[in-house]
This record gives C-alpha cells, structure tokens and sequence, in this order.
C-alpha cells in the first residue's frame, strides 16, 4: 500500500491526494522503482506512474487515503489519534491539522519495528507519536494504550484502515466496544470494512496463500447496526462508487480493483 502511495505521489490523478512520506518507509528496492518511475515520467516514455496491472489498485487507494484524510479534518482537530493496525500508514508524519494531536500508532512489534527505523529522519507533524505494539486476536487495547498515555477524557479519533476483514465479526465487534469504552463524547471513527459478495464473504486466494484468508464482510445495515450496538452512530458509509463522482474523467471499473470493490468506509461518533 505504501509502494501505491509513493507511485501515485509522482503524478497524482485522485482530486487531494499526496503521499510524499510514503517513499521513506519502503525498501531500497522498492525506492529505486519509485525513482526508475519518476526518470521514465519525465523522460515521456511513460505516462502512469503505475504499470498497467497496478492502475486500478493505485486509484482505489488514492481515493481511499483522500476520504478518510477528509474524515479525519472533518472531525477538528482531535486530541488524540488512535491508528489501528498502523502499518506504514504515514499520516503523524504528513498532515499539518495534526500539530496538536497525540498520535498512538498500534500494529504488530515486528512491523513497527521497520517502520520506526524508516520514519527515524523523517520529522513527524504530530504533537506527538507513540508506538503500541498489539495482536488485535489476542491482546486487549485497554490496557496497553493506557500504559502508553493514552487519556480516555480526551476526544479521540479512532482510524481503523484495511484490518476488519482479517478479524472475525465477533471479533470486529468487541474492538468497536473497546474503541467506545475508551471514548470522550465526541469522539469518532473511521473504519474500512468488506460488502458481502451476493450474500456471502468474497473469498481471496492470494490473501489466504500469504496465511490472511478474509474472515468477515458486512451489507452496509449490518455495519451499522454492529457499530450502534457498540455505542458508535454512523454519520456516513461510502464506496469506490460515491468516491469516483468526484472525478468523472476516472475510468476505474470496479471489476478490474479486484476485492477492493467490495470495500466501503464506515464514519461514525459516539
């Protein structure tokens, strides 16, 4: 994901987005194909950043990083950020609104680990960052993040980006109410999850070769009606198919992103 955001910060197509942090968290290897990328774009021989096959991937998640950006600003400036299954996500690192935010980054130790040794020379924009290494199947939050200084009488955003459809619903759901129980009035969330394909969960062989078979999808009533049921109010649930009106000349059909057409962004409150 990050290696899309880099690519696409060379030429950006999606209204919003940038990624400039996205390159300092890769690998040489993959660097040198972001750099092998810009020299072939502004050579002119070629005109996408991304190779044929990757177009389609790198669109849907530069819409993805401009709609959940635009749900993080709307919710002013939070106290507190809470990034949940942190990944490479590059947010401390690149949003201005976020100068008077604490940061609390929660993902595996191992993948922190690279993370904290890429994001070392590169300053971050948050008032502060603050690594918690968590197994969402069998740690509990609480415990952790309050160990970290996380304060549960400030107003929180909770960014839950690319990790329900790993977890089981059941366990999706006693994350929202850990989430809930550590919230101030006011405090939101913003969370990608899966439609169900014809009634069913998609099923991906690739994620499942690589031991991350999909383990919940959603229809978008049952999403929010899990969400109310933990205390948190739906203010909007939006797709690949609201998010392209904003850019017509966009030709991104949705059989050609693969199971990302199923994924949809989940906002509410508590």
């Amino acid at each position: 994901m990050a290696f899309n955001r880099a690519l696409g910060t060379l030429a950006p197509q999606v209204p919003g987005f940038s990624d400039p942090v996205a390159y300092h968290l890769l690998p040489e290897r993959l660097q040198r194909r972001v750099e092998n990328a810009r020299a072939s774009l502004l050579s002119g021989s070629r005109q996408s950043p991304y190779p044929f096959w990757q177009l389609p991937m790198g669109l849907f998640n530069q819409f993805r990083t401009v709609i959940l950006d635009r749900a993080l600003s709307a919710a002013g400036p939070p106290e507190q950020l809470v990034t949940l299954g942190a990944g490479l996500d590059s947010r401390a690192w690149r949003l201005d609104g976020l100068k008077d935010t604490v940061v609390f980054e929660i993902d595996y130790p191992s993948t922190q680990a690279w993370k904290r040794q890429r994001a070392a020379a590169v300053p971050f924009k948050a008032k502060d960052v603050r690594f918690v290494a968590m197994d969402f199947q069998r740690d509990q939050l609480g415990p952790l993040i309050l160990n970290a200084g996380f304060d549960a009488r400030k107003t929180t955003f909770w960014l839950w980006e690319g990790v329900t459809m790993y977890l089981r619903p059941d366990e999706v759901s006693a994350n929202l109410g850990a989430f809930a129980a550590l919230s101030a009035p006011g405090s939101r969330i913003a969370l990608t999850y899966l439609r169900r394909n014809n009634g069913r969960i998609p099923r991906s062989l690739f994620l499942a070769l690589l031991g991350e078979p999909v383990r919940s999808a959603f229809e978008p009533a049952e999403m929010t009606a899990l969400a109310k049921s933990r205390s948190w109010r739906l203010i909007s649930d939006t797709s690949i198919d609201d998010w392209v009106k904003e850019a017509p000349d966009l030709k991104l059909p949705g059989r050609r992103i693969g199971l990302q057409r199923l994924e949809s962004i989940w906002v509410g409150q508590a």
